[in-house]
């Protein structure tokens, strides 16, 4: 029968408070863990202006089939279209209103700014906006809406400056009719072809520094989606 091994008693004496030690660390370092999580949990929540149960919630989904959306939704979205009941659901559809208007109203203050800087610097160029579809959407709707016009009658129109005769043909029917409209051109190098392309079809300058037209390069993903499409494309705003 073998002979069963012990530790001498000094060093069971050693060995206990070590284990105690180790056990104490690891407390600690998992207190410390969960008061950061906790303390992001609630930073991310006050953001979005939810609790942080509802942030809680929104973590919970996202590990669901909606984690796997290559189009992630912002929490205010993700929680709305999950909602429990009509009443979830209208409070964050207007949680979630009033985040977008205060973000349309700061876009297009720094837009109203940026222009007249534009005017300032650059007196005789017509402004070009750079990958700026949201910008120049809600820009011509405001103007709009200041003309007095119906802003459901106000145009998107998907242009390329190359080969495409029926392009500037559109435009100018739509420029001759006076309709508002965004220009979103998918194949320009530079600001300065747009602006040329601008001139050769006789957009009037003062229509777009007023807002009732305006030049904009399209964003790239629209671009890559419509670069072997036939142009031009108008859409109802």
């Amino acid at each position: 029968m073998a002979a069963a091994v012990s530790l001498p008693a000094a060093a069971q004496n050693q060995t206990a408070p070590a284990m105690l030690k180790r056990a104490e660390t690891t407390d600690r370092a998992t207190q410390s863990r969960q008061t950061r999580e906790t303390a992001i949990a609630k930073q991310r929540a006050k953001q979005w202006n939810l609790s942080v149960t509802e942030w809680e919630r929104y973590k919970t989904l996202l590990k669901g089939i909606d984690g796997y959306r290559s189009d992630k939704l912002d929490p205010l979205t993700e929680l709305g279209i999950r909602a429990r009941s009509r009443a979830e659901r209208r409070r964050y559809a207007r949680k979630l209103a009033r985040v977008e208007h205060d973000r349309a109203q700061r876009i297009m203050a720094f837009q109203k700014t940026y222009d007249q800087v534009f005017s300032q610097l650059y007196p005789q160029q017509t402004p070009v906006n750079a990958d700026g579809m949201t910008q120049a959407l809600m820009s011509g709707q405001q103007t709009a809406a200041k003309l007095g016009l119906d802003g459901s009658a106000r145009k998107a129109v998907f242009v390329r400056l190359h080969d495409c005769n029926a392009c500037r043909t559109r435009v100018k029917q739509l420029a001759a009719a006076d309709t508002p409209m965004d220009i979103f051109v998918v194949d320009a190098d530079s600001d300065d072809a747009i602006r040329s392309w601008a001139m050769a079809v006789g957009l009037d300058p003062k229509r777009v520094r007023g807002g009732t037209i305006t030049l904009n390069h399209a964003p790239k993903a629209v671009a890559k989606q419509l670069a072997d499409e036939s142009l031009p494309r108008v859409i109802n705003r």
